[in-house]
């Protein structure tokens, strides 16, 4: 996909299929990590696409850089008509995590008429943490002119209260252990500024996870989006001192089967 080799996992269900649903995973991370997740989608009957993003996991490209976001949105775009193409009639849905929830936000403000529902885990919209204007002004100027160059390091007991989740995301090969890049931070900076103007227009159901003890994405960015969006069919749980990775949280079967509830009526 513009000439970076984009690798994706498929999961099909053994009966006839229900839907269709992509996946976007998080910052520096891949789609592998989701396993225990498909397997309660695909116990829906969903056939679940999930893509390692350029610079990430096992794809092409160098590693968590980024020119513009829309390198993203042009990918995911692409996996949708395959996945359209092999599976015609279905309906579609989007589950995001983290800088995949700001991906696939993006995305459904752009091709809403495509899909039947929303779900961003832990989305990453809140990305300035308080930081003073002129350093996020500073960081967008470094992500365009030297998108490759190393910002910010993601502190890895962040992403869950389980140390046997830590302990596997440091260990993980395909997991990026340095720091963000510039580029990649400027993307997610935009996006996430463009979102209250353009949340009104997202009128599809959307479902919002997140844990209240967030210190990588806080959950104030969903807070946000359901204050803003336009649709009339949204659920935001939050979970009481969960951290970033609800999926991966030792409450994660409480936050496994909220997610299956919300998506079996929405697939009869």
């Amino acid at each position: 996909m513009h000439g970076t080799r984009i690798v994706y996992d498929v999961w099909r269900p053994d009966g006839p299929p229900t839907g269709i649903l992509l996946l976007a995973h998080g910052l520096g991370e891949h789609a592998r990590r989701y396993d225990h997740v498909v397997e309660r989608l695909v116990g829906l009957g969903l056939v679940v696409y999930a893509p390692d993003h350029r610079g990430h996991g096992r794809s092409g490209g160098k590693r968590i850089e980024l020119h513009d976001w829309s390198e993203f949105l042009d990918d995911l775009h692409r996996l949708s008509a395959v996945a359209i193409a092999e599976n015609p009639g279905l309906q579609r849905f989007l589950l995001g995590h983290s800088m995949g929830g700001a991906i696939a936000l993006s995305y459904a403000l752009d091709h809403q008429d495509e899909l039947s529902g929303l779900i961003l885990s832990a989305p990453a919209v809140d990305v300035v943490g308080g930081k003073p204007r002129v350093v996020i002004e500073i960081g967008k100027i470094l992500g365009r002119f030297a998108p490759g160059i190393p910002v910010e390091t993601l502190d890895a007991k962040s992403v869950s209260r389980d140390p046997a989740v830590v302990a596997a995301y440091e260990s993980d090969p395909l997991v990026h252990h340095g720091k963000v890049k510039a580029g990649i931070a400027r993307g997610m900076i935009l996006a996430a500024e463009s979102f209250p103007a353009r949340l009104p227009s997202l009128t599809i159901p959307v479902l919002l996870l997140h844990g209240t003890e967030d210190r990588l994405a806080d959950v104030s960015g969903s807070r946000m989006i359901a204050a803003h969006a336009g649709s009339k069919d949204l659920t935001l749980k939050t979970y009481d001192g969960l951290f970033h990775e609800v999926f991966n949280e030792p409450e994660q079967e409480k936050v496994l089967d909220d997610l299956v509830d919300w998506l079996r009526p929405r697939l009869e």
